[in-house]
């Protein structure tokens, strides 16, 4: 018995090689924009999306802690740098 390919399937079954060579044959603003489209669609998409229990859990962690200790905090430039310098 042949099983039916859903829609969805279907677009997530193109040849992924014959995508991004076509990709590469668009000029370097046209590739930067679609980039930039496919993003936002992305962010759209997961912007829609809720969150899990562990999320939502961790975050109102994160926001108590904030609210009892609200100066215990590092600059931007200091976390920066301390990243940078562990690269």
């Amino acid at each position: 018995m042949k099983r039916r390919i859903q829609p969805r399937q279907a677009r997530t079954m193109m040849d992924t090689q014959q995508i991004v060579a076509a990709f590469r044959g668009l000029p370097a603003e046209v590739r930067a924009r679609l980039v930039e489209d496919l993003w936002d669609e992305v962010a759209r998409e997961l912007e829609q999306r809720s969150l899990s229990e562990a999320q939502r859990h961790l975050l109102d962690e994160r926001l108590r802690q904030h609210e009892e200790t609200p100066t215990d905090v590092e600059a931007w430039e200091a976390v920066r740098d301390d990243l940078l310098r562990d690269l």
